[in-house]
């Protein structure tokens, strides 16, 4: 019988959701980048969030924006491959990472071979998938990381006021109210074993008050008030109960067995020696570093 023959239901609540997430990430935002790997105080925030995917071998980011977090983990002889849907963040972060190559593609069908890469990094992306695609997405992850691989899968905490605050002011960002620490763990302990979960960051005021938009990112180059904000984190971690810190950090190691146990996504799979091109919509690549 051809399915097709059979449309599904229309998904209007989806629809607008995916919509949403499309319309809001779908442009370039030089400014951020340049806040989130310059700015002062916060860029080292930055860093130390992202540390955990850090290490040799062959590196891919899914959801790699303008490619702020590549940035962080620095230049790497290995091949590092950042993913992104946007076309325009790609070819932004194309020009700003040199030593990375970029490719525009969706997060549920990585144009990549089965064990490609040792480690894998996602950030901030889970909530912004439909709920029942987010298992999809972290299988890819391990689809494409090597067996002993790690796959890193970092998101935000909605118990922590300021990211249940983000949720509530931005329409796009309320998937993050669905990324609890037990959830998101048990997403990647799914298809991964020796999961490991730690959270960072127990109240990031910088983050609000250093905001290159909505704050103040200049008082980051102010000596007092980065004495200020040190002794306010160092405060927030004593006090803080860690379940409400601001981010989780999950990681997971591969199974031997694991690629065999997941379903391979259609399309073509890119190669290192595969051309990187600029293309010109979704789905295309963009050209990175030889």
């Amino acid at each position: 019988m051809n399915k097709a023959a059979f449309p599904l239901p229309s998904r209007p609540r989806q629809d607008r959701f995916v919509a949403r997430q499309r319309d809001y990430f779908r442009g370039a935002d030089c400014a951020k980048f340049r806040w989130q790997t310059t700015g002062p105080f916060f860029a080292a925030t930055e860093r130390a969030l992202v540390a955990p995917a850090g290490g040799g071998g062959r590196l891919l980011e899914v959801g790699s924006g303008e490619g702020g977090n590549l940035f962080h983990l620095g230049p790497r002889h290995d091949l590092t491959v950042g993913v992104d849907l946007s076309l325009s963040k790609a070819a932004l972060a194309t020009t700003s990472i040199p030593w990375a190559r970029f490719v525009c593609a969706d997060a549920l069908r990585l144009p990549f071979p089965d064990g490609l890469f040792d480690r894998v990094l996602c950030r901030d992306v889970l909530h912004h998938l439909e709920t029942d695609r987010r298992r999809d997405a972290v299988a890819e992850l391990y689809r494409v990381c090597r067996p002993d691989g790690e796959v890193v899968v970092i998101e935000p905490n909605p118990r922590n006021p300021l990211m249940a605050a983000l949720a509530l002011l931005i329409p796009a960002e309320r998937g993050l109210l669905h990324s609890t620490p037990a959830r998101v763990a048990g997403e990647v302990r799914g298809v991964g074993s020796r999961v490991t979960v730690d959270m960072a960051q127990p109240l990031p005021v910088a983050r609000a008050l250093l905001h290159y938009r909505f704050g103040a990112p200049a008082l980051g180059g102010w000596r007092p008030v980065v004495r200020l904000l040190d002794t306010l984190d160092g405060a927030l971690r004593r006090v803080l109960p860690r379940p409400f810190w601001a981010y989780v950090v999950v990681r997971g190691l591969v199974r031997a067995h694991c690629q065999k146990d997941l379903p391979a996504s259609e399309g073509h799979r890119l190669h290192p020696a595969d051309s990187i091109r600029r293309g010109q919509g979704e789905g295309s690549s963009v050209r990175g570093a030889s």
